[in-house]
């Protein structure tokens, strides 16, 4: 159902583009193409929802398919659009590793000391003590923005799995920037713009040519401070993550594999590495001018070049992943390797 969803969503967003951001006439002239599709039903109610209010209703602003008040619920963006945020979510390594989800700015305290508890004979007194707590973690609000540009001739999914090409190259790119930015040893926090790394400010251990050696070191430095730990998970490139894969007799460990590690093997405890996620929202348009540059120039000065969307027969995409993490103390190590 989920990858059914997400590639709805891409209809949605291909008969968005044939009406130049229309959201009621895109829900319409989705129906028209696709009739049979899974997220059909779900676009008939919704356009029966807006023929009532056009009923009942005098003249309203025009709406986009991110208007959290207007078009966004009468044309059922929502709905098929978390298909494909559960594809998103699922393919990046955030979503990989089975982290506690908490919710942003909001306070979660951990544990730093067990109660006390001893064995005792007949008539004696039980000790009493307190549970230790530390002031809490907290995750601010973050957000990931970027714009995918794309033919006008693929955004019309004219062939048989360009629906597909389409998801995946509004994915990837959004997915390959999460995870490095955060496993990049060198991500530091910016207030109001973007959380530090889970590696940033850890002294890592010096790894071998010695794969096995360099991997044991690792799990034996990560249960000297963390012993509670019970299903830590091993994070590295494909090439490390293979050959952790095939020691015999192995380590006892599930094994990620990710391009984001670089040349790093990382150890984590994923019951105490948190993430906030917020969801995704996707914007278009076929009339902007875009810096076509990475990183773009901030602030525009009189040498930057735009193109017209509309000229070179374009349409952009705008992706807004709100997402954030942090992790306890010690629920994380990592190791340099050659």
């Amino acid at each position: 159902m989920v990858e059914q969803q997400s590639l709805d969503f891409m209809k949605y967003l291909s008969a968005l583009a044939d009406t130049r951001g229309a959201a009621a006439k895109a829900a319409a002239i989705y129906l028209q193409k696709f009739p049979e599709s899974f997220s059909a039903s779900t676009m008939r109610k919704m356009l029966e929802h807006q023929d009532v209010q056009f009923a009942t209703k005098a003249a309203t602003a025009p709406g986009t398919s991110t208007d959290a008040v207007w078009a966004k619920p009468l044309v059922g963006i929502d709905q098929i659009a978390s298909g494909f945020l559960a594809i998103a979510h699922s393919q990046s390594l955030v979503g990989r590793l089975g982290l506690e989800l908490i919710p942003a700015n909001t306070k979660v305290p951990y544990q730093t000391a067990d109660a006390n508890f001893v064995w005792m004979p007949e008539a004696y007194s039980a000790p009493t003590s307190k549970l230790a707590f530390s002031d809490g973690l907290t995750l601010p609000p973050t957000k990931v923005v970027g714009i995918v540009v794309l033919t006008v001739e693929l955004v019309r999914l004219a062939s048989p799995g360009t629906a597909k090409a389409m998801r995946n190259c509004l994915i990837s790119g959004l997915n390959s920037f999460v995870d490095k930015q955060f496993l990049n040893p060198a991500v530091a926090a910016v207030p109001g713009s973007n959380p530090a790394s889970i590696l940033n400010g850890l002294t890592p251990l010096v790894g071998t040519a010695d794969v096995a050696a360099s991997v044991k070191a690792l799990i034996a430095n990560f249960f000297t401070t963390s012993p509670g730990s019970e299903r830590p998970i091993l994070i590295a490139n494909g090439g490390y993550a293979a050959a952790i894969r095939g020691a015999v007799p192995g380590y006892g460990l599930d094994v990620v594999a990710s391009e984001a590690a670089a040349n790093n093997l990382i150890i984590l405890d994923p019951a105490r590495v948190f993430y906030s996620d917020g969801g995704l929202e996707v914007d278009y348009s076929d009339k902007a001018m875009l810096e076509m540059a990475d990183p773009a120039t901030n602030p525009p000065v009189a040498a930057t070049v735009f193109m017209s969307l509309w000229q070179h027969n374009l349409v952009g995409f705008r992706l807004t992943r709100f997402v954030s993490w942090g992790a306890a103390p010690n629920a994380v190590k990592y190791s340099t390797m050659p």
